[in-house]
């Protein structure tokens, strides 16, 4: 551990509270000293909805110390399963209580018997994990818990939509412009004549995951959260996923073809090749834009890019094939991933930056 002046992704706990909010119907406990119960807060704040943000704080303080956390935790388990009535309560420590190596696994056993909703730990290693990896680490955790016990009961759906359908996965809750990408994935699906089967998590309800293998193919627009739930699919229930990010024209392009052979190959008879060519030159913004003024201007210029893996490649990929603007540096704070980062941008940039010290990516800027 160390300690940071400044963080690009949040601790691992953000992670999964940022999925188990995201879900509808969903509560989570985090065992937490005062301190570490930002989220509340930062959530409200940010995304400004109607509903509270289904997150309790079972405070880890000198009382609990003293008797251990077990009582508590248990109680306030139950009391949320009353009072709430959730499909499914997530318990998730913070990196500070981890510290004191509880049997949490034991906590969830016991409250379980005497809770009507379903109780889970999330499974996530939150001195190595970081908020974007804890976030897709418990996605998956939490589809694999509901696909299994559909297993086992004999309620997954063995057929197919009768239409080519898609499920998008990895839009949440405090993610990056996730609403709007939403909206526009949807109207795009719409467009090309597939129906949304569901999105997971925004928005979806844990009782309706059951219904995921019914879908024709997965589409995962980032890379930070959904991609460890896709392969779980594939490798499962034989589901294709796309995993090309929609941005910019070239790229949209490309994921447009991929989800074509995708459906094609399931017996789909589709071309997207005229779509694509009608919105490339006459609906899309960039070939106004590409004579606009504004562009010319930019044409030649220099610029740094920096973000999540995602947005970070893609911007640089736009930049400077679509915009002509000389990119000098592309970084990323995703370290965990650095490899497909470097596939991606090292043909588009000068210099590649992967880092978490802002004091490194200022002095880099500059």
């Amino acid at each position: 551990m160390k300690l940071a002046y400044w963080m690009y992704a949040g601790p691992a706990h953000i992670g999964t509270l940022r999925i188990a909010s995201s879900f509808k119907n969903v509560h989570a406990i985090m065992h937490a000293p005062l301190g570490d119960d930002y989220f509340n807060v930062m959530r409200s704040m940010l995304e400004r909805e109607r509903d509270y943000t289904p997150v309790t704080a079972s405070v880890v303080d000198r009382n609990v110390l003293a008797r251990g956390s077990q009582e508590k935790v248990v109680d306030n388990i139950i009391r949320k399963d009353k009072e709430e009535k959730p499909d499914l309560i997530v318990l998730t420590p913070t990196c500070t209580s981890s510290i004191l190596q509880e049997d949490l696994h034991n906590f969830v056993e016991r409250a379980q018997m005497d809770s009507k909703g379903d109780v889970m730990l999330a499974d996530v290693n939150h001195y190595r994990a970081n908020e974007l990896q804890a976030a897709d680490r418990t996605l998956h955790q939490i589809v694999q818990f509901y696909l299994e016990k559909a297993r086992k009961k004999g309620e997954i759906p063995q057929d197919k939509t009768e239409k080519p359908s898609v499920n998008i996965i990895g839009i949440s809750t405090l993610g990056f412009h996730n609403q709007h990408d939403g909206t526009e994935l949807k109207r795009l699906m719409a467009d090309l004549g597939i129906e949304v089967n569901e999105i997971i998590p925004e928005g979806a309800s844990v009782g309706n995951l059951k219904n995921l293998p019914r879908a024709w193919f997965n589409l995962v627009p980032y890379r930070e959260i959904g991609l460890i739930t896709a392969h779980y699919l594939e490798q499962e229930f034989g589901m294709p996923y796309v995993d090309i990010t929609p941005m910019g024209v070239v790229e949209t392009a490309r994921c447009l073809r991929k989800i074509g052979q995708v459906l094609n190959a399931q017996g789909a008879e589709v071309d997207y090749e005229e779509y694509i060519n009608n919105q490339t030159l006459y609906v899309s913004q960039a070939a106004w834009f590409s004579r606009s003024i504004d562009c010319q201007n930019l044409t030649g210029k220099k610029a740094v890019v920096f973000g999540d893996n995602t947005h970070a490649a893609a911007m640089t990929k736009i930049l400077a094939r679509e915009m002509g603007i000389h990119v000098v540096l592309a970084g990323t704070y995703c370290k965990y991933d650095a490899d497909w980062f470097r596939e991606q941008v090292s043909e588009y940039c000068d210099q590649i930056l992967i880092s978490e010290d802002n004091g490194e990516i200022g002095d880099a800027i500059a």
